[in-house]
């Protein structure tokens, strides 16, 4: 653009005097702070603070900087704060005529996007390519946090610069306001008393609960207009990956983390006081789940999304990261874990969150957390689980199947009742073992198991009867219908495994 229609333009803002001397108009690519130590570069419009109130304007012709216009920041600016905000709205201003917004909300986009899957450092560092200066994280104490210089980008130097300054030092005495719009971004000028050299601050927060400040001292680049375009969206960029890989602790991660404390302590004298320090009920009746990326999420990813779909189905959910798996707590009475309304929620929830939950039986003790998360690692490990939500309770056989050394023993365990019938259906292309199996899975409701099998209750009934006349076995006797349906279920252990029975084998009879 070049500089007359650029200075008419931010007449409508500001108040420009055009310095008449000055009769050429070159074309402006960039505005900047002046930086007595950097060479002057073309094309370029250069601010030079006056006083807190005026700002002159010069510009690079040939090699020299000339004048061309002064810019009152406006009256009855009585603090610094608000002189500084008028001098960042001037750089705002001069940058989004020069069109400089739209390349910024490319940039800012692809940040956004990366920052999703990538670690704290990783985003750090790219905001730090982007302002072409070092960053600092100030926490609301007004302590520099640590990760927040480790740049190779002169990260001494961004340390010793926040604390000559004092910069953290004045946060915490003027408070944290982000419903003040002055207040969103400050910027500190050589002629402070506070600050040796410019800085962009700016406050980070997680929604509406206040975090820190993020701090960009002008170390390797004058202060610009990109840089004050860019600032505040980077801030937000870099308040998600502080909350999302749990560098600065929320309210909200405070108090998953209580999870956490189920998990690692085993003696619960003190749940209640923590639970009660976060304003959260510790539980008295629960169940833990393992939650399993179907894609390829990592666990932080996945534990903000069932945040998000959990909390609005379930009072008080806790969703946590422990040992790199993403785990979540749901207090529910017996009464509605037993529900098949539990379960179908549940799939919902894995449907839109495209992961596997893995449900542990139902305890009381808040103590038994820790027991119910191994018992939950147990069934993961099962081949027999199937579909997106597995119940532990579901599994308990297979989970006792799974601890036996070997293999080859089990078989030896199938009721020989089972061995028979499966025989005889063989050479006789009936259909007594299925007959049985759907028996013992209504529970020995003869209605239901004839609906099951289309077949007329007489009919059934002379299957069982046939069964019995073959077996001994007594279909009535509830002790015999319950060994009968463990050698369906260690039968169907050893089919999933991949296990096939051989005579020739001999049972092992040391462990």
């Amino acid at each position: 653009m070049q500089l007359k229609p650029l200075l008419r333009q931010l007449a409508t803002t500001f108040e420009v005097t055009v310095d008449p001397t000055f009769t050429h108009n070159p074309e402006v690519t960039h505005v900047q702070f002046v930086d007595p130590t950097e060479a002057l570069a073309s094309h370029r419009l250069y601010l030079s603070p006056d006083s807190s109130q005026l700002v002159q304007l010069t510009y690079s012709w040939h090699g020299h900087r000339q004048s061309v216009g002064l810019v009152n920041l406006g009256t009855g600016l009585t603090t610094i704060i608000a002189a500084q905000n008028q001098l960042l709205k001037l750089l705002m201003t001069l940058g989004q005529c020069l069109h400089h917004d739209v390349q910024i909300q490319a940039a800012i986009n692809q940040l956004a996007i990366q920052a999703i899957t990538a670690d704290f450092d990783t985003t750090l560092a790219q905001a730090v390519r982007l302002l072409e200066n070092p960053l600092a994280i100030i926490d609301l104490n007004g302590e520099i946090l640590t990760r927040s210089h480790t740049t190779q980008l002169n990260g001494t130097s961004i340390h010793a610069a926040v604390e000559t300054n004092r910069v953290g030092r004045w946060l915490l005495d003027h408070g944290f306001a982000p419903d003040t719009p002055d207040f969103l971004t400050q910027v500190y000028v050589a002629e402070d008393q506070l600050s040796a050299g410019p800085m962009l601050i700016t406050p980070l927060a997680n929604g509406t609960e206040p975090l820190g400040y993020l701090v960009m001292p002008a170390l390797n680049k004058p202060l610009n207009d990109r840089q004050a375009l860019l600032i505040n969206s980077i801030g937000q960029v870099i308040a998600g990956s502080l909350v999302k890989n749990q560098i600065m602790p929320t309210a909200e991660s405070q108090r998953d983390r209580l999870l956490n404390l189920l998990l690692t302590e085993h003696q619960g004298g003190t749940f209640a006081d923590q639970f009660a320090e976060q304003h959260v009920q510790l539980p008295t009746a629960m169940v833990l789940i393992r939650c399993e990326p179907l894609a390829d999420q990592a666990p932080m990813i996945l534990q903000q999304r069932l945040q998000y779909l959990m909390m609005p189905r379930f009072k008080q959910v806790l969703v946590s990261t422990y040992q790199q798996q993403c785990v979540a707590l749901i207090p529910i009475s017996l009464v509605a874990y037993n529900q098949n309304q539990f379960k179908l929620t549940l799939q919902q929830i894995t449907k839109q969150a495209d992961c596997r939950l893995i449900v542990s039986q139902h305890y009381v003790n808040p103590e038994d957390t820790f027991a119910a998360y191994t018992v939950c690692e147990r069934t993961a490990q099962l081949k027999t689980g199937r579909g997106r939500v597995i119940f532990c309770e579901d599994q308990f056989y297979n989970l006792a199947l799974a601890r036996v050394n070997h293999l080859e023993i089990l078989p030896f365990f199938i009721n020989p009742a089972l061995r028979l019938l499966l025989a005889y259906d063989q050479q006789n292309h009936t259909e007594l073992v299925p007959t049985l199996d759907v028996y013992l899975r209504a529970t020995c409701n003869l209605t239901r198991t004839a609906k099951q099998l289309y077949v007329h209750p007489n009919t059934l009934r002379n299957r069982l009867h046939h069964i019995t006349t073959l077996t001994g076995c007594d279909l009535r006797d509830a002790e015999t219908c319950f060994k009968l349906a463990a050698s369906f279920k260690l039968r169907q252990f050893l089919t999933q495994h991949q296990y096939q029975y051989r005579p020739d084998i001999p049972i092992p009879t040391q462990d």
